[in-house]
């Protein structure tokens, strides 16, 4: 081994056909039972390891050490896997807080195999190669840069040295077939391994943003295509938004996709249960403060009383011993941005129950029969999830159809086409499975005047939700913007005719900036966030008398 590193040192790791050298690494191949190649790295990291007093080395100090240029040594870094694979090295931590290149160690029975001149045996437990150590170092590497503000470039560059590291692994294979980018892949595996590593169901998007870039223009362009779900991970189906709110708040996860396609049979393990993906536990959801017109607080109030779980038991009881039906089918309706959808959430966190959100435009499918059969999997899914509620004394989660307009309009018999088609048998579907439904059913619509009778008397609460007026904007102006004064709010409130969801959207704004500048917006800025709100700007500018 000497004369092998000697002859490297001399030459700036090239032997020049030297027949010393031929010799000796001939007969160095036969001992390891490695190629020429391999030889020459194996050998020259294990005599660095120990010349350097058993600290960490790479590929990077073997040219400095040698004296040639850092390509003569990179070439040969698609052996380190065969090393690593048996046993004659293994991965290590960086030294003295290095950053962005492997490095290795030298195992101890590889060392006192050497020096009693025998072969190196087989290691009992070779090192896991699997993708959840792999995502492992993938994070530790993210924590390392996140410290010492390394550039993200560098971050790209230790992903893809890990990446070839572990380039048997068939995950590593089909995910840099399908993600061709190393930015988009480290953010899918950093989504990765805040799930796997810590058993997650989602991750915080900021925190996540903030993990894979370094540069605020690229954060914005970066946060902002999570949140519009324009990512390339989106397109590829790969990533989902699980709860989206301000930029703060929100939560993306993997897809039943992604776990496929990063660990194979293995996902399988980390996919939900079948309908999970649209159920969201109580402690999941935010809570927030709504306010409503005074026409509307009595009946929420009711409703919010009657989802306790002691009140719905005693409901449901009476309900069964008067052979009615004992499930509950409840109708919000109203103007878009007046809250339906957040009080469903909010009735859920306080009464301690998961939402079972169905958007119904995601059950359609080209394929014929299979939108009907997707409605009919809803409801099975749902009524199983309240036979198991009962059966462990929990609570029934709340069967959440947002935006239901599609499918509660008037039927016809007129109509031609397969859509017409479809949405008749969806609601024949509905109205069948209402009847028998075993838990709470919640159904939002903006559009009330088309609404079938059928529909109408199988819900036995039918809530309006009013807009607004100056006093309540007022309130949810000041509950969202702490540092609002009563009056400034109260302007705002008289000046711009907004509903809720459209003063949500403008204090996601003013969030973005707060986040990006590191200024709170003053009023008059937010007065030009309201005048740019809404494409065609009927609201009225100037103060109400």
């Amino acid at each position: 081994m000497t004369i092998v590193v000697n002859i490297l040192k001399k030459n700036e790791f090239r032997s020049d056909g030297e027949r010393v050298f031929k010799k000796s690494l001939s007969y160095l191949c036969n001992f390891f039972e490695l190629d020429e190649v391999e030889t020459v790295l194996f050998v020259s990291l294990f005599t660095l390891y120990y010349d350097y007093a058993e600290r960490p080395v790479n590929l990077y100090i073997i040219s400095d050490r040698f004296g040639c240029n850092p390509l003569e040594v990179l070439k040969y870094k698609d052996k380190i896997p065969v090393l690593l694979e048996k046993g004659f090295i293994e991965e290590t931590e960086p030294p003295d807080g290095a950053f962005g290149r492997n490095f290795f160690k030298i195992p101890t029975y590889v060392c006192d195999a050497i020096l009693s001149n025998t072969k190196i045996p087989a290691k009992s437990e070779k090192a896991s190669y699997t993708f959840n150590n792999f995502i492992r170092q993938l994070e530790r590497l993210g924590d390392s840069r996140v410290e010492n503000n390394e550039r993200i470039e560098v971050l790209f560059q230790a992903v893809e040295n890990k990446e070839l590291m572990h380039s048997t692994l068939e995950g590593i294979k089909r995910t840099k077939e399908l993600v061709p980018l190393i930015q988009d892949r480290v953010l899918l595996y950093d989504v990765a391994a805040g799930m796997i590593n810590y058993m997650r169901t989602e991750v915080e998007v900021m925190i996540l943003v903030n993990r894979v870039t370094d540069d605020s223009m690229n954060r914005q362009a970066i946060a902002e295509s999570i949140m519009n779900e324009t990512h390339p991970l989106f397109a590829l189906n790969l990533i989902q938004i699980e709860n989206k709110s301000t930029i703060m708040e929100s939560t993306i996860s993997l897809t039943d996709k992604a776990f496929e396609l990063l660990l194979g049979e293995e996902g399988k393990l980390y996919q939900k249960k079948r309908g999970d993906k649209n159920l969201k536990k109580p402690e999941a959801i935010q809570q927030k403060d709504l306010f409503y017109m005074p026409e509307n607080e009595g009946d929420i109030k009711k409703l919010f009383g009657s989802m306790e779980k002691e009140n719905m038991k005693k409901l449901q009881d009476r309900l069964r011993e008067k052979k009615l039906p004992v499930g509950l089918c409840i109708m919000f309706y109203g103007a878009p941005g007046t809250g339906k959808t957040e009080t469903v959430y909010q009735i859920a966190k306080k009464t301690g129950r998961s939402v079972f959100h169905v958007e119904i435009g995601t059950l359609r499918s080209k394929w014929y029969g299979e939108t009907e059969q997707n409605l009919k999997k809803i409801f099975t899914d749902y009524n199983k999830m309240c036979d198991e509620a009962k059966k462990n004394d929990d609570l029934m989660p709340i069967l959440l159809f947002n935006e239901a307009d599609a499918v509660f309009g008037t039927r016809g018999g007129g109509g031609e086409g397969e859509g017409f088609r479809t949405d008749n048998i969806l609601q024949n579907i509905l109205l069948e499975e209402m009847e028998g439904i075993k838990g709470v059913m919640i159904a939002t619509t903006n559009f009330e005047d088309n609404f079938d009778p059928a529909f109408e008397r199988r819900f036995l609460y039918k809530i309006k939700f009013a807009r607004p007026d100056a006093e309540v904007k007022s309130k949810i102006w000041r509950s969202n913007i702490d540092y609002l004064s009563e009056s400034d709010a109260m302007s705002l409130a008289k000046s711009f005719d907004f509903s809720g969801g459209e003063i949500a959207n403008i204090v996601r704004k003013i969030t973005i900036d707060e986040v990006m500048d590191g200024i709170k917006p003053s009023k008059d800025m937010i007065f030009e966030y309201c005048k740019k709100e809404k494409i065609k700007d009927k609201s009225k500018i100037g103060f109400e008398r």
